[in-house]
Order: C-alpha cells, then sequence, then structure tokens
C-alpha cells in the first residue's frame, strides 16, 4: 500500500505501508499525516489501483446527476411556457 501526501493538488511525498491490514494502514497513514500535517493539506491511501481512504474527503457536488437523464413530461413543459 501506498500513502500519498497532496499539497495543491499534487503528491508531494509517499510511504510505502507492507504487511498491514486496511484498517491498520488507514490508522497509520493518519499518524504519518499528523506528524506532517503543517506541509501537506491531505492524504491519499491506495492498495494498487484500489483506494482506501482520502482525508479530507471530497466534497460532494452542489447539484446530483442522475443517468439516463429525465425527459421532461409535456406537464413539466406546458408549464413553462410565456403566458398570452
Amino acid at each position: 500500500m501506498r500513502c500519498y501526501f497532496m499539497s495543491c493538488g499534487h503528491i508531494e511525498a509517499v510511504e510505502e505501508l507492507t504487511g498491514l491490514s486496511d484498517e491498520e494502514a488507514i490508522a497509520k497513514a493518519h499518524a504519518l499525516f499528523s506528524a506532517r500535517k503543517y506541509r501537506f493539506e491531505g492524504f491519499e491511501l491506495w492498495d494498487r489501483t484500489r483506494v482506501l481512504f482520502r482525508h479530507p474527503e471530497p466534497a460532494a457536488p452542489n447539484h446530483v446527476a442522475a443517468w439516463p437523464p429525465r425527459r421532461a413530461s409535456r406537464r413539466a413543459v406546458a408549464s413553462i411556457r410565456p403566458a398570452g
């Protein structure tokens, strides 16, 4: 597993974490970040191609996207026509 320390959206440092369970690796990554938080904005913990943890968690988008997009019903379209 690798712990990537981030600053301004870029990887600034990396620590190898070997022989640990997921929970142990997350705890170790938090401890490493706490000792260096004055230098980095956050961290990501990866196990090959699998993201285990991100700190801080990414912000949720302000809108909710649904796929596939819904078609407007005739009633909804009729309600937005200009009067007159």
